[in-house]
Order: C-alpha cells, then sequence, then structure tokens
C-alpha cells in the first residue's frame, strides 16, 4: 500500500507539471503557431473553457490532436472507444451522472484497478472523486470527447444499442429458457434483470441459429468487430459483424449462461447448458479460447428433436442398410465406424444403440463428450483431468455386466487392446477411428498393437462415412457439370442414362443450392478370406481387392449412387471423397501403372507378382494369401 501511494503521489506532481505544458506542447508538435495560442488563451478567458477544447472550438486543431498530445506528455495509451471491448461489470462501477460530469467511461476492471477513458486526463480531481466513489484505483487513458459521449450513450442505454442491430439477427424478442444450470435460482434471476440487455443479445443470435439450422455459432473477435459465424451443413456462413465494444458483452453473457468462471480470460474454458428455446430443447457445449483480439467462442448446437437416432434416418442406401443390420444383429464381436471429424459416426452409433436397446440387455457407453441423451442406456462421461480415461472406464465396464459397450473413440493402444478383449469375451463393442475408408482401419488397429490374429477373431465389419449435402429442393434444377469433373469418376465418356442435378440458390437455402445432409458409406465385411488376410498380415491394398470382388461399395461409388437419384451433385461428391478410387500396381519391370485385373503387364509382358501354387492365378506382389482359394503364398520382391 505504501508503494502504491508513492507511486500515486509520483504520477499526480508529473500530470500537475505537465497539466500547464498543453499549448507549449502544441506549438512543438507544430499544430499551433503563438499567434493561435494567444486567440486560444483569450477565448478560454471569455468562455471559461479549457485550452484544449477552446482551440478546437476555433479548429486550430481535432479532438484527436489534443488526445495523442495528452497520451504522449503522461505517457499513456491512446484508445478508440469504437473498437475497444468494454467490460459491462466497469461499467456498473461508475453511476452514468458521474460519466457525464467527467467526460469518462469505465473500459474494463482487472486487480482491483479501473481502466477508464478520459478525455482530460489532467483532471485529478475526477481521479480523487472516481476512486473514492468505485472504490477502485483509477489508470486514466485518453478518449475523445465525443467518442466518450457516444459511449455513454451506448453503454449506459445497452437496450437502445442493441434494438440498432437486433432486428438484422431476429424479429421474435422471446427469450431461452435455461433448463438445467448449476446455479441457484435467486442468482440468475438476479442476473438477468440486472444484464437484461445482454442476456436478449446472447438469446437473440443463439434463437437465429438453431432456426437457420447451425450446428455451431463461431463469435470470433477482430481488430475492429466482432465476426458472428454459423456453421449450417458443415460449411462457415457469415451472419452479421457487431461492433467491437459487444465483445465483452457477448463473451460474459455466453460464460454465465453456461456456468463458467468469467474472470478468467487467459485460459480455454469448456461449459454447457440445456436449454428450451421455443419448442426445442437443445443443449449448447461452449468453447472459449484466448486468441490475439480477446476470446473467441464456439457454441455447439445439438438439438435433441432433429437427432438422426434412426438407421432409417441417416440416409444410407438400402444396400448399406442392410449391410448395417447384419454387423448389429451379432451377439459379440467389434464394429467400427470410421471418417473424419464431423462425419457422422456418433449419430451412426447413436443409431445403432437406439436400436438395439430394450429391456433384456444391458447397455454401457463411453463418451468424450456425452452428445444426445438415450433413454434405457448407461452414459459414462470421460473426464482426463480426474483419470477417468476411455481405458480406466473401460475396465471396470467389463464388471458391470454388459450385453453392449460403446467406446466413443479408440484413442491408443490400451484402449483398444480392452475393447477387442472385450469383443472375444461374448460383448458387442462398437467404437470410432479417424481412418480415411473402411480397409484402412485394420491397419490402424495393428498400428495400435492390437495382434492381427486377435483383430481378425474380434471385428465384425467396419463402417466409413462421409456428409454431404443434399440438392435444395425449392430450386432443384438440371445441368450439366463441368466434363473435368465427370473426367474424373470416368463418366465422360459413357452413355449417361440419367440426368444432373443442382440447386440455383434460393431464400429457402441461403443462396447456397444445398439444404440438408446425407451419409455416404462404404461397408466392410469381415468374411472368411479376408479374415485369412488380416490374419496373414497382408496390406491395406490386397484386402480392398479381395472385398471389391466380394461386391464391397466403396464411398465414391455409393456417392455416384446419390448423384443418380438426384440427392447431391457430383461436385459435392467429388468434394468430399476426391477422385474415384484406381485399382492399380505397379509393374515391378517397367514402373508403369497397370490395373489390377491384369495377370501381366500389357507393355513389358512380365508377371505382375506371384502366381498361386493351387491356382495358378498371378498375384499381387504385396500378397502373402491367395485371395481366390485363400492358400499361401511366399512374398516375392522383385530384383
Amino acid at each position: 500500500m505504501a508503494n502504491e501511494e508513492i507511486d500515486r503521489e509520483e504520477r499526480d506532481k508529473k500530470v500537475i507539471t505537465s497539466k500547464k505544458k498543453l499549448g507549449d506542447l502544441l506549438l512543438e508538435a507544430g499544430l499551433i503557431t503563438v499567434d493561435q495560442l494567444n486567440t486560444g488563451l483569450e477565448l478560454q478567458q471569455k468562455t471559461k473553457k479549457r485550452l484544449g477544447q477552446a482551440l478546437i472550438d476555433l479548429k486550430f486543431v481535432t479532438e484527436e490532436d489534443i488526445a495523442v498530445i495528452l497520451a504522449l506528455q503522461l505517457k499513456i495509451p491512446v484508445v478508440d472507444i469504437h473498437n475497444t471491448p468494454v467490460e459491462p461489470e466497469a461499467v456498473e462501477l461508475l453511476p452514468e451522472k458521474f460519466a457525464k460530469k467527467y467526460t469518462c467511461l469505465p473500459i474494463k476492471v482487472e486487480n482491483r484497478t479501473l481502466t477508464l477513458a478520459m478525455a482530460d486526463p489532467l483532471d485529478l480531481n475526477a481521479i480523487d472523486d472516481i476512486r473514492f466513489i468505485t472504490g477502485y484505483e483509477v489508470k486514466p487513458v485518453v478518449s475523445t470527447p465525443s467518442e466518450i459521449i457516444e459511449g455513454i450513450k451506448k453503454f449506459y442505454h445497452i437496450e437502445d444499442s442493441i434494438k440498432d442491430f437486433a432486428g438484422d439477427i431476429m424479429l421474435d424478442s422471446a427469450g431461452i429458457e435455461v433448463i438445467e444450470e448449476e446455479k441457484e435460482e435467486e442468482e440468475e434471476e438476479t442476473i438477468r434483470e440486472e444484464q437484461a440487455p445482454f442476456v436478449k443479445m446472447v438469446d437473440l443470435i443463439i434463437k437465429d441459429a438453431i432456426h437457420k439450422r447451425a450446428s455451431d455459432i463461431h463469435i470470433e473477435p477482430q481488430r475492429e468487430a466482432v465476426q458472428i459465424r454459423h456453421r449450417i451443413d458443415g460449411f462457415l456462413q457469415d451472419v452479421i459483424k457487431l461492433p467491437k465494444w459487444s465483445q465483452a458483452i457477448l463473451v460474459q453473457r455466453v460464460k454465465i449462461l453456461a456456468n463458467m468462471n468469467i474472470t478468467e480470460k487467459r485460459l480455454p474454458q469448456d461449459g454447457k447448458v440445456r436449454a428450451k428455446v421455443g419448442r426445442k430443447e437443445v443443449d449448447l457445449r461452449v468453447s472459449t479460447l484466448p486468441t490475439h483480439y480477446g476470446e473467441k467462442v464456439v457454441i455447439r448446437i445439438l438439438d435433441q428433436s432433429e437427432a438422426m437416432l434412426n438407421l432409417e434416418n441417416l440416409g444410407f442406401s438400402d444396400y448399406n442398410e442392410e449391410k448395417l443390420r447384419s454387423f448389429i444383429e451379432r451377439a459379440e464381436g467389434m464394429i467400427l465406424v470410421t471418417g473424419p471429424t464431423g462425419s457422422g459416426k456418433s449419430s451412426t452409433l447413436y443409431a445403432c444403440l437406439n436400436e438395439l436397446k430394450s429391456e433384456t440387455v444391458n447397455i454401457i457407453t463411453v463418451e468424450d463428450p456425452i452428445e444426445y441423451d438415450l433413454t434405457g442406456v448407461n452414459q459414462v462421461q470421460i473426464n482426463e483431468k480426474v483419470g477417468l480415461t476411455f481405458a480406466y472406464v473401460l475396465r471396470s465396464i467389463l464388471r458391470q455386466d454388459p450385453n453392449i459397450i460403446m467406446v466413443g473413440e479408440i484413442r491408443d493402444p490400451e484402449t483398444a487392446e480392452i475393447a477387442v478383449q472385450a469383443s472375444l469375451t461374448g460383448h458387442l463393442v462398437f467404437s470410432t477411428l479417424h481412418t480415411n475408408d473402411a480397409v484402412s482401419a485394420i491397419s490402424r488397429m495393428i498400428n495400435l498393437g492390437v495382434p492381427p490374429f486377435l483383430l481378425a477373431s474380434s471385428l465384425i465389419g467396419v463402417v466409413a462415412q462421409r456428409l454431404v449435402r443434399k440438392v435444395c429442393p425449392h430450386c432443384k434444377t438440371e445441368y450439366r457439370p463441368p466434363r473435368k469433373i465427370l473426367q474424373n469418376f470416368n463418366l465422360d465418356k459413357k452413355n449417361i442414362d440419367f440426368k444432373f442435378y443442382r440447386g440455383k440458390g434460393c431464400e429457402f437455402c441461403n443462396n447456397t443450392g444445398y439444404f440438408g445432409r446425407t451419409a455416404i458409406a462404404e461397408m466392410l465385411t469381415i468374411s472368411p478370406r479376408i479374415r485369412d488376410l488380416i490374419h496373414a498380415g497382408a496390406s491395406d491394398h490386397a484386402i480392398r481387392e479381395v472385398a471389391l470382388s466380394e461386391g464391397f461399395v466403396t464411398l465414391t461409388e455409393d456417392g455416384i449412387e446419390k448423384v443418380k437419384k438426384g440427392v447431391t451433385t457430383i461436385e459435392e461428391i467429388f468434394r468430399v471423397v476426391g477422385k474415384k478410387e484406381d485399382l492399380v500396381t505397379i509393374c515391378p519391370n517397367c514402373k508403369r501403372s497397370v490395373s489390377a485385373s491384369f495377370e501381366a503387364c500389357p507393355f513389358c509382358g512380365e508377371p505382375l507378382g506371384n502366381v498361386c501354387e493351387n491356382c495358378g492365378k498371378a498375384l499381387h506382389i504385396e500378397w502373402v494369401v491367395c485371395p481366390y482359394c485363400g492358400t499361401p503364398v511366399t512374398k516375392n520382391t522383385p530384383t
């Protein structure tokens, strides 16, 4: 405290000394002449205004000139209030009448210090009064009088400021109702009463996102604004750009809503809340991340009413749906669902569990996080901070007499090992992996340390899937895709007996041409032949070729079927899965790409690989088991 008093006295002495030199500083900076200074002093005596204001009235200098000079004089920052987040808790500390009296605006509170934007930071009486009124130490910064006056109107009458742009977000003024929140009701009512305008602002943003079918809301701080974006059908879309001053208000209200620490701004945080918006119940998952221009907030919207928890609603083809049903009808074994983040893996797992749940089975899930509540299913939330990992929970689950186990994701060797062991001891196990296709899941599990013979014994099937956007039904029109796109799928040289459709763009689909998403998938059945290949350590390429010979439908082929039916566009399939998979091998002699269906290279005539001693057919050089008859073959490395 003694040091603070000394620092305050030193600063006050410095301010008193420097206050007398404003005119001299303006002269030294070349902003005014001696004659202009004298004219300003004469006007000051007549009007009793400060010298700075007198010079501004005479148009000898601008407000910005004065602000810069004062900042240089006192060595304090100049603040642009238009582009500076103003914390609501700071504004609440100082009554509006004192903000107007001293032409100042509270900016933020930190460590018992109030940062105060002042038109005249040399006014020691104002600083002392505000220090006494708020009980906080005052840290002055410089701003122009007009910006401060505008800020006072904006932040002390936030309702009017919200109305200026709320109409662009949503017309409905009804708020959202929190269903579950770890907060005393009295405390929540107090917050809503004191910060009703801020509550309304966030409510409008969330309601608008739900109305537009958004899966995520991004609140992104920028240098001079706050950008609101929605992720709709997998793509981010700009919604509205709010003024920079709203940044602190938005972040604070979202944190309160999600029961997060509003004072912690240096570290990422996670929170959640269940809310009722109109007739819909939604779960909101909130994540904050400190960035260069402030905290970025992402709100994941999980709409229980829109959840596709039935196999029929996932969008799989009849062929793939029948395959998936054949997987889940098994009493024991492992089923893996693969794909990148946002490919609908969790929805597929939930739909499978929803199909299997009954009074006669015990289903337990291990998830991070739990996305949807399933009645009749025991769901466990992972918490790695306290050691509640997938592997730890999975061990405990096995003592809970489960019939069916769902592991949210296999991330490490320990989880992979326990999951496989569980599938071998009479349990049906579901889980996910991050791989590009179905066949790659096999090598991924082996890379995680699962012995091939155990994987071959436990694995039932693998589902690889993606989500593609559907053509908007309101602006659907026939068209001819570019030849380059058709070439990627070998469709340019064929007599195409179907029509291509796309959306022109309309108000219904927000001019994107797409509305909603559906799944495309490939389902790998672990047949006896593929089981032998896994056991023998065969390559992904060998397993894939055998799967194709058994009727395996690839992601691309399933996507083309969706195009044929007019569900999606060929461009969307190309975006999601890329070029059609080419089954080729490299001739060890001439090094040219050759179709895998060839037994000998058509260019040099040399065999493409080993010849099975049992059936006499040529094999790929990486095969160790004949895909035709299953006989082990000696691996041959070309010289």
